[in-house]
């Protein structure tokens, strides 16, 4: 499905969006101290919540937190070690009404008519390290004390954060499990390589829809914000 984009010559833009952190794959991921979830008590802090409180899926409704792991996040005096370094989205960067940090290998579900599978749906998960240069998202140390949160769930889920975010929360398997008892994936996740393709290809088809607007107030193109197709 995305052998079209993948065989494409490297481009000038490609180019401009390396980045000096090398990829990761979607992993155990998390999020930091102060992210809100949608729950059945309302929008809390991620960190508020307990054991047996239920947040609101994307698939499933309101399913139950089984666990949440907590630990600290050091922040690295020199060159950030690439599993360690967050990512940063900006408000409304992906539908966040506030700013927010994730860990690199955080699955972020995404919507995009360029990737569709067969019966055309758009939805494909991607590592929040693939989307460093999309809409202000980029990775830097938040500059203080935070607290890296993993909600469990009894199945692989996709949680609403900020209003409008959706990030995934992977079910733990170690080899025995996977062997004994093989879950079918629910979601498409995308390799690290693959995702940045995708990305570079989301930006650079909205820097020429943003290219065709009137100027306005942030300049031309001022559209670094806008939906995703």
């Amino acid at each position: 499905m995305l052998d079209w984009l993948l065989k494409r010559k490297l481009t000038p833009m490609a180019e401009a969006l390396e980045t000096e952190y090398p990829l990761v794959a979607v992993g155990q991921g998390g999020f930091l101290s102060g992210t809100t979830v949608a729950s059945n008590l309302g929008w809390r802090p991620i960190e508020a919540l307990v054991p047996g409180d239920e947040a609101l899926t994307f698939d499933n409704g309101l399913q139950p937190i089984l666990s949440l792991h907590k630990e600290p996040l050091v922040a690295s005096d020199g060159v950030a070690e690439p599993l360690t370094c967050p990512v940063y989205i900006p408000q409304d960067a992906l539908n966040n009404r506030a700013p927010m940090w994730v860990m690199p290998d955080q699955g972020v579900l995404i919507e995009s008519d360029l990737y569709t599978d067969e019966l055309g749906d758009p939805f494909v998960v991607v590592p929040a390290c693939a989307l460093e240069g999309y809409r202000g998202i980029h990775r830097a140390q938040p500059g203080f004390a935070q607290q890296v949160i993993v909600p469990r769930f009894a199945r692989d889920e996709v949680i609403y954060l900020e209003a409008g975010l959706l990030g995934m929360s992977v079910r733990p398997r170690d080899l025995l499990d996977c062997a004994m008892s093989p879950v079918a994936d629910q979601y498409r996740v995308l390799p690290a390589a693959e995702a940045r393709s995708l990305v570079v290809e989301m930006i650079t088809q909205e820097n020429i829809w943003a290219s065709t607007l009137p100027m306005g107030p942030g300049g031309q193109g001022a559209a670094e914000f806008a939906a995703l197709s």
